[in-house]
């Protein structure tokens, strides 16, 4: 597997060097991560909003991969609003390849009714189609209408207790590797950007007041542990030569734990390194020069279980207590997110 994955990459940095070698029109490159076309170095500040709505979908009983119908009309929504500063420093170069090199920092603060985090990071683009990454983020959280956004696993009611807030910190330091490639550096005209990002994420994350092992949640996300996890994300987009409609594309994301003895051995049929994957369908609209619109129909497979929930010592099981059993799709969420440069 990691031959194969290792192989993939290379040829992918192949074809992306012979693109860009192809065409000087920094047009042609992909703008999914980051705008290096200045020649200056230059700071930005923008805000983005962005809101969800998860309809209910109960967990199906079985084996193997299988697809959860909605249940109920509402299951939950989240909203957030987070303020950026980036300030980007061009590297000089006079090639194709390297004529728009640069090193960008940045910070960003979120606020949600149920969060607060703050975020630092850098991005160092060495040649066209490839971007190094690093950040460090923190935050704290509290339940907001029924949402623990940071809490602990306690085996004995079988519930997760909220931890308080500013008092305990979730956190996590992040490397990152991403290749991005744009068709029409092959195939020059203005229909013919067919743009392709591949990022893959290395995270050591947890929570300040936990042992190793012990399960928590953060942003009333599925249970995690203290430890080294992954995050990939791919997207195939096509940029469209529209005023208004700017992007149609597919994502995909992957997430996980590395091996199942990261959990401790009371939670291992939870398996904990079930890889978790996102495939979303979007589109982004550009408003006005300033203003972007991105909307996202999320499609999850999250952990199956064997079995229904049953009850341990007079009280209901928690998933922690289950038995994984293959992957389970479900509708998940509709996002929104608005973005504001200034």
């Amino acid at each position: 597997m990691k031959k194969t994955v290792f192989i993939f990459f290379a040829l992918l940095a192949f074809v992306s060097a012979f693109a860009f070698s192809q065409d000087g029109d920094s047009k042609s490159e992909p703008q999914l991560v980051q705008d290096s076309g200045s020649k200056k170095s230059n700071g930005s500040f923008s805000l983005t909003v962005e809101a969800a709505y998860y309809p209910d979908s109960a967990p199906l009983a079985g084996n193997g991969e299988r697809f959860a119908p909605v249940s109920g009309i509402y299951g939950g929504a989240q909203f957030g609003v987070t303020a950026a500063y980036d300030y980007v420093f061009p590297i000089p170069g006079s090639s194709a390849l390297t004529k728009d090199n640069n090193l960008a920092v940045g910070a960003d603060f979120q606020i949600s009714p149920g969060t607060l985090k703050p975020h630092i990071y850098a991005r160092y683009s060495p040649i066209a189609f490839l971007v190094f990454g690093a950040g460090a983020k923190a935050g704290t959280g509290w339940e907001f209408l029924g949402t623990q956004c940071l809490a602990s696993y306690n085996r004995a009611s079988g519930k997760f207790d909220n931890l308080v807030p500013f008092k305990n910190f979730f956190y996590e330091f992040d490397l990152s590797a991403t290749f991005q490639f744009d068709a029409a550096a092959l195939w020059p005209g203005d229909w013919h950007h067919i743009v392709f990002m591949a990022t893959y994420d290395f995270r050591l994350s947890g929570v300040s007041s936990q042992a190793d092992c012990h399960p928590w949640v953060w942003e009333g996300d599925f249970p995690k542990v203290n430890g080294a996890n992954y995050y990939a994300n791919a997207i195939l987009g096509w940029q469209l030569p529209f005023e208004r409609v700017s992007l149609v594309g597919l994502q995909a994301e992957f997430e996980g734990f590395y091996n199942h003895d990261q959990i401790a051995a009371p939670y291992r049929n939870f398996d904990i390194d079930f890889c978790r994957v996102n495939i979303s369908p979007l589109v982004v609209f550009n408003l006005t020069k300033k203003d972007a619109l991105f909307a996202l129909l999320y499609f999850e497979r999250r952990r199956g279980f064997d079995s229904k929930k049953g009850y341990v010592n007079g009280r209901e099981q928690n998933e922690l207590e289950m038995n994984c059993s293959g992957g389970e799709w479900y509708f998940r969420r509709l996002a929104l997110r608005y973005v504001h440069k200034f």
